[in-house]
């Protein structure tokens, strides 16, 4: 008998929706416990809570990261298949791809549209302020250090996530430290999303490229977040 020819295709997968959707799933979890009755919330259920708006918060950094390394390597609209790839724009940025991934997460959004001569995103509005707040945040988690509450209340980072003013749930106790406790919400979680989502696509409207969140959008949205009346 004769060979047999396998035929094989080269496929390429994009994280991008995937954790966007992933930290959707997690703020709206995060809103469903804080919305149950007071005497179900177990401490495993609160655990579960603080597990999930960290799950928001990292994985909406993580869209950030993702997408933007997506771009410099393969180019503007490579979501859209092979046909929607500005060729010029993907051959002019791949050689440049490890340069730019060296910088810090929005400064590689800042130089890819500087290098395509695109319009800047204003750095000193919304979705940009938020984002790098959320990429703080993000650092801060990851890279944890347990301090006293003084110590933590004077970082500005903390000062800055206070003033969103987000509602606490029930179960966090105002005697705790603001960070990690009263701060980790599902409002947080909820605009970590927002954020995210705004910010993506904020930069896809200077490149002129509907954004690779769009077809998405459907599993993306979640509670708005909550502020004391």
């Amino acid at each position: 008998m004769g060979a047999t020819a396998i035929a094989t295709a080269t496929t390429r997968y994009s994280f991008t929706a995937q954790f966007m959707r992933g930290a959707a799933m997690f703020a709206r979890r995060a809103h469903e416990i804080e919305e149950s009755a007071p005497e179900i919330i177990s401490e495993e259920m609160q655990s579960e809570h603080t597990a999930c708006v960290i799950g928001a918060v990292t994985q909406a950094t993580a869209t950030l990261e993702a997408e933007i390394s997506e771009v410099s390597m393969h180019g503007p609209g490579h979501h859209l298949g092979s046909n929607g790839i500005d060729a010029a724009a993907r051959d002019f940025l791949l050689p440049l791809a490890e340069i730019i991934d060296r910088e810090q997460t929005l400064r590689r959004y800042d130089l890819v549209l500087h290098l395509l001569r695109k319009p800047a995103l204003d750095k000193g509005a919304q979705p940009y302020q938020h984002a790098g707040l959320l990429v703080r945040l993000r650092n801060e988690l990851i890279h944890y250090k347990s301090q006293w509450g003084p110590q933590m209340d004077q970082q500005k980072l903390f000062s800055q996530l206070k003033a969103l003013r987000f509602d606490k749930p029930f179960f966090k106790s105002s005697q705790t430290n603001f960070f990690p406790h009263q701060c980790l919400t599902a409002s947080l979680a909820s605009w970590s999303v927002t954020t995210g989502i705004e910010f993506i696509d904020a930069f896809y409207r200077s490149l002129a490229i509907a954004s690779p969140l769009i077809a998405h959008s459907a599993y993306l949205t979640v509670p708005p977040a909550r502020r004391p009346r």
